[in-house]
């Protein structure tokens, strides 16, 4: 008998199953728009709406069972906030489905290489995806930062090389010895004439200076 076989697990225990519809609502209230596999979206979707409906209602009672289900404070916030009043003159269809483009290998070539992975699969399976969204929501696409380009592998051979050619720290640089230029006179006349000064001046003072009797 087929008795209790309706829900879709995704290949998941219960459990998992619960957890990830869980965690992928709260996303969707956090930030309007998500782009996941169409088998997750269409689970997700009903449980969506569902809780849309309790942000509708706004009772003490249903903000309890969202927080129940959802776990997150600032996401029951925002659905109680903003999303329960934007849809309250609607009856019902808060999300849609916007599945990405597809496209095929080409007939005339079985290699691998010449496969180009399409925008609306995913690159290790080539399962299909699809945009989540509210139907009247506020969506900001996010900026693409591109990261810098890693370093090109290097055998360890060429390392091991790299390290021994590297000088020690232990090996100081050999000192260059100095140049004679004709600055230096000058300098040391300088010198001289404030070293007279200074004596000068200190004979002065104490010439000025009357012997205590």
């Amino acid at each position: 008998m087929r008795h209790r076989m309706g829900n879709k697990h995704l290949k998941r225990t219960s459990a998992h199953a619960q957890a990830m519809v869980q965690n992928t609502v709260m996303n969707l209230i956090r930030h309007e728009r998500i782009k996941t596999t169409l088998a997750k979206a269409k689970v997700v979707r009903r449980w969506a709406e569902r809780m849309i409906t309790l942000g509708k209602t706004g009772t003490l009672h249903a903000r309890r069972q969202a927080l129940a289900f959802l776990g997150s404070k600032p996401a029951v916030a925002k659905l109680f906030r903003t999303l329960g009043p934007r849809f309250r003159d609607r009856s019902g269809g808060y999300t849609r489905i916007i599945k990405l483009a597809e496209t095929l290998r080409p007939a005339s070539s079985d290699r691998v290489a010449d496969f180009e992975p399409a925008m609306g699969s995913r690159l290790g399976d080539g399962t299909a995806l699809a945009y989540l969204e509210f139907v009247e929501g506020e969506v900001t696409p996010r900026e693409k930062r591109r990261r810098s380009a890693p370093e090109p592998f290097k055998p360890r051979r060429e390392l091991f090389k790299e390290v021994s050619e590297a000088p020690s720290r232990d090996e100081a640089p050999a000192e260059e010895p100095a140049e004679d230029s004709g600055d230096q006179a000058p300098a040391d006349e300088a010198a001289e004439e404030s070293g007279e000064e200074s004596a000068e001046d200190s004979a002065d003072e104490s010439t000025d200076e009357a012997p205590a009797e």
